[in-house]
């Protein structure tokens, strides 16, 4: 593979994983900080609600898809996958991903009219910035 195109590869996955990772990151907060849609505030936390699950569907999601799409092409065209470090990092993205999906299924619910408060809500932002800090390590370091 061509320098120049590894280099394009590899900031299109980085960007990729950053756009993921902050739209997960709002949505985590947005969930953990809404309210049940009564009162004043209501019609504004439905607006943000609905402006989310856009952002979450044609932003945040495909995100997610660009970078495990170049990210198992890198590790494919590289020989990663023979490395342990890559194992760790493919967990870590696992979990990421599972918890894009829980999030937008509590999005869904909540524009449906749901009050109840997602499950672990105040695990995931901690969750996201934990897993991001270990994946960066493990692709700088790469210590095995």
């Amino acid at each position: 593979m061509p320098a120049m195109t590894y280099q394009f590869l590899k900031m299109a996955h980085v960007a990729a994983a950053v756009a993921w990772l902050v739209g997960s990151l709002f949505v985590s907060l947005f969930l953990l900080t809404s309210q049940p849609q009564d009162g004043d505030d209501a019609p504004k936390e439905r607006k943000m609600l609905h402006a989310l699950r856009r952002w979450t569907l044609f932003v945040t999601t495909p995100a997610m898809v660009v970078t495990w799409l170049i990210g198992l092409h890198l590790a494919m065209t590289f020989g990663w996958f023979a490395m342990g470090w890559i194992w760790i990092k493919v967990a870590c993205a696992l979990g990421l991903s599972a918890l894009l999906g829980m999030q937008s299924a509590s999005l869904r619910r909540m524009a449906g009219g749901s009050a109840r408060r997602p499950p672990m809500v105040d695990l995931y932002a901690p969750f996201t910035v934990l897993a991001a800090a270990a994946i960066v390590t493990l692709v700088v370091v790469k210590p095995f």
